[in-house]
């Protein structure tokens, strides 16, 4: 590991492939989160966005249409 901290979220489990990858810039990544509303729970709880529980995150899922 690079000394990057792994999100509480993903303790105890297999991290996505490529997890570690450089993003590309001209890729939209797909996400099924609202992260405004995420981010905004997170600064509400006085807490980071790494140290959210898979039950604090799933309340943020959305169905993606694109």
């Amino acid at each position: 590991m690079n000394g990057t901290a792994i999100p509480k979220f993903y303790e105890g489990e297999k991290l996505p492939q490529g997890y570690y990858d450089t993003p590309d810039p001209f890729v939209r990544p797909k996400c099924n989160l609202n992260l405004l509303e995420l981010s905004r729970y997170a600064l509400s709880h006085g807490k980071e966005l790494v140290s959210l529980t898979k039950e604090e995150i799933s309340q943020f899922k959305v169905n993606s249409t694109s």
